[in-house]
C-alpha cells in the first residue's frame, strides 16, 4: 500500500512540474475554510491537502481528503476522499478514487481509474470515462463512457462496456448488460425493456 502511494505522488509530482511551471506550488495545504487555510487558493498543491471543512486551489496534484468538501479551479489529478463533496472546474483525473459522502460534480473532461462513488450524485458534465466502478444514488454522466459497472437508483451513461443496475438505466451504447425496473439502450435492438437489456 505504501509502495502504491509512494508511486502515485511521484506521478502527480512529476505530472504537475510539467503542466504547472508557471503557478505557485506547495507540496502541502492544511486550512479550516478558505480564507482560513495555507497556502492560499491562487497556489497549486503537489503533495497531500488536508481540510477541515474544505480547501479550494488552483489545481491539485495528489492525495485530497476534506472533511466537508474539496474544491480545484483547474486540473485534479489523484484520490479525493471528502464527507461531502468532491468540486472541480478543470479536467479531472482520479486514480484509484473519487469518493464523497454526498457528491462529486466535474465539469469538465473527467477520467476515473478505479471508484467514483457518492452517497447522493455524480456528475460528470463533459466527455469523460469511468474505468471500475462508479455508483451513487444518481450517476447523471450523459457524455460518459463506463467500462465496469454503473449502479445506482438512476443510471445515465452515453456508453457502457459491462453493466447497469439500478431502478432505471439510460445509454446511448451498451455492450453488455443493463438490469433493472425499466431499461433504455437507445441504438439497441430493444429501445425500452423491462427488468433486462442487453447489447452487443
Amino acid at each position: 500500500m505504501l509502495k502504491t502511494l509512494t508511486l502515485l505522488l511521484v506521478g502527480c509530482i512529476s505530472f504537475s512540474v510539467s503542466h504547472s511551471a508557471y503557478a505557485f506550488s506547495s507540496p502541502l495545504s492544511v486550512g479550516i475554510v478558505p480564507p482560513i487555510q495555507f497556502p492560499t487558493s491562487d497556489f497549486s498543491v503537489t503533495g497531500v491537502r488536508a481540510s477541515v471543512l474544505w480547501g479550494r486551489h488552483r489545481d491539485m496534484y495528489g492525495i485530497d481528503v476534506g472533511l466537508l468538501g474539496n474544491v480545484t479551479e483547474q486540473e485534479f489529478v489523484g484520490i479525493a476522499l471528502s464527507g461531502g463533496f468532491n468540486y472541480t472546474s478543470g479536467n479531472t483525473t482520479a486514480i484509484g478514487g473519487q469518493i464523497s459522502g454526498l457528491g462529486n460534480f466535474n465539469t469538465n473532461k473527467t477520467d476515473v481509474y478505479g471508484v467514483q462513488a457518492a452517497g447522493l450524485l455524480n456528475k460528470n458534465d463533459a466527455a469523460s470515462s469511468v474505468n471500475g466502478l462508479q455508483i451513487a444514488v444518481a450517476n447523471l454522466a450523459p457524455h460518459t463512457v463506463v467500462r465496469g459497472v454503473q449502479a445506482g437508483i438512476y443510471n445515465r451513461a452515453l456508453a457502457v462496456y459491462g453493466f447497469q443496475i439500478g431502478l432505471v438505466n439510460r445509454a446511448d451504447n451498451l455492450h453488455g448488460l443493463q438490469i433493472g425496473l425499466i431499461n433504455f439502450h437507445h441504438k439497441g435492438t430493444f429501445a425500452v425493456s423491462p427488468f433486462l437489456n442487453f447489447g452487443w
